[in-house]
């Protein structure tokens, strides 16, 4: 019997390691998203860009200035948004990806990572990357957070 209470204590460190992070007061939710479109454009130049797009013109304008090659996605602005990233033209082999987006009371908060070449790579080719996805509609801010990764050469 003298063994109950520290194996009650060792439970209780466990279960309290385990036990939910306390919420910090942002009361962020993860938001659903579809991918439109990500790839890489090859010989595209163009601005690293990271905007939220909410009607069809602007839509139309920012598709036209990617020069994709392909047609209009359609979106459904009354009901959803769009969220671009793009980088500027790289060297070669390269990632934009929009990993989540979270709601907190103020913004939405888009993690994005963006991923240059590796220092070794030695391409052919240079390539604009591009990642455009759709969600539900919202007239909150959008706060882009970006981390920098490195694109292998493979």
């Amino acid at each position: 019997m003298r063994y109950r209470t520290p194996i009650a204590a060792l439970l209780l460190v466990a279960a309290c390691s385990q036990a939910p992070a306390p919420d910090n007061g942002a009361g962020a939710t993860a938001v659903s998203f579809e991918t439109i479109v990500q790839r890489s454009i090859p010989g595209e130049s163009g601005p690293s860009r990271r905007e939220v797009i909410r009607d069809q013109a602007a839509w139309r304008a920012a598709w036209e200035e990617l020069h994709t090659g392909s047609p209009l996605p359609e979106v459904d602005f009354d009901r959803q948004m769009v969220i671009l990233a793009a980088m500027e033209l790289q060297s070669c082999v390269s990632r934009v990806t929009i990993r989540s987006v979270t709601r907190t009371a103020d913004a939405l908060v888009v993690d994005l990572l963006e991923a240059p070449p590796a220092p070794n790579c030695v391409c052919i080719t240079a390539e604009r990357p591009i990642h455009a996805i759709r969600l539900e509609r919202t007239d909150l801010p959008a706060r882009f957070e970006v981390e920098r990764g490195v694109t292998s050469c493979g």
